[in-house]
């Protein structure tokens, strides 16, 4: 006989890339695990021991960054601790193909038998929040716990990220462009619209200025959700461009849930002034 979960029953966890602070976090009822944040060869817990905007002011004075996994022991002590008053927990994650994350919560989870459950949101940031959700949503419905990957399976498909930098300095200074792409680019004022789908990162239109990206991440949007969709903007340090692209996407049907940091995942790689849509199917 399948269990079927109550909202008193199950702990909800998550990592930092999700975009709320652990304090934002444990007023939804979500128990976040910190990424690191690595500089000057020390590792730093996301959120806990260096906050979002020193990461975007070290990053801005040309400092090296990296980011790594969630360290095992935050998450066994996490466990560990909701396990003594919830029969369950459900773990969801940036995806696998973008951190390893994943991987060490499925090997600590592993000692914990049935009783905790990972999933991969294919996404990070507002995808992650949106799959976070509608897994809570089924659950509610009661959806049985061995069923709820296959039933979350279709939503998770469609949820999509747009990511539109600023600056190709990021990129290059991470490895995911070349030295000369780079200056042909900064000559050219092109930059790259990144999309997220099915867990990967993908290389989208380029553009000409970041006016010109806003535009375009709107365009591209629309393409994929002409019926409309729920949607979370974030940005690494650029209200103002993330309230000119929820201006671009305003339209009957779409429902903007909130705007996020960007969070060290996105900023690190994308760089400072990075500008992002997350977007799901409507329930």
């Amino acid at each position: 006989m399948g269990f079927t979960p109550t909202a008193s029953k199950v702990a909800f966890v998550a990592d930092s890339t999700l975009g709320l602070s652990p304090e934002e976090a444990l007023k939804e009822g979500i128990h976040l695990v910190p990424q690191q944040v690595i500089h000057g060869g020390r590792a730093y817990r996301d959120l806990v021991e260096i906050r979002p905007e020193e990461v975007l002011r070290l990053l801005e004075r040309g400092e090296r960054l990296t980011t790594s996994q969630v360290a095992p022991e935050d998450l066994k002590e996490t466990y560990e601790r909701l396990l003594k008053t919830h029969d369950r927990v459900l773990s969801v994650h940036v995806s696998g193909k973008l951190s390893g994350t994943l991987s060490t919560e499925e090997s600590v989870a592993r000692a914990f038998g049935g009783r905790v459950l990972v999933l991969d949101s294919w996404s990070l940031n507002g995808g992650l929040r949106l799959v976070l959700e509608e897994a809570r949503r089924l659950l509610r419905a009661g959806v049985a716990w061995e069923g709820l990957e296959g039933a979350l399976a279709p939503f998770r498909a469609r949820v999509r990220g747009y990511v539109l930098p600023k600056t190709l300095t990021y990129l290059h200074r991470s490895g995911r462009i070349g030295g000369l792409q780079r200056f042909v680019g900064g000559l050219l004022r092109i930059l790259p619209v990144l999309e997220i789908r099915e867990g990967g990162v993908f290389p989208g239109p380029r553009v000409r200025g970041f006016g010109e990206g806003l535009r375009k991440v709107a365009e591209l949007f629309r393409r994929d959700f002409p019926e409309g969709a729920q949607v979370y903007l974030a940005h690494a340090g650029n209200e103002e461009g993330a309230r000119a692209l929820g201006a671009a996407i305003r339209q009957e049907g779409v429902e903007v849930l909130g705007v996020l940091p960007a969070g060290a995942a996105v900023s690190v790689h994308t760089g400072p002034g990075t500008v992002a849509l997350f977007a799901g199917p409507r329930g």
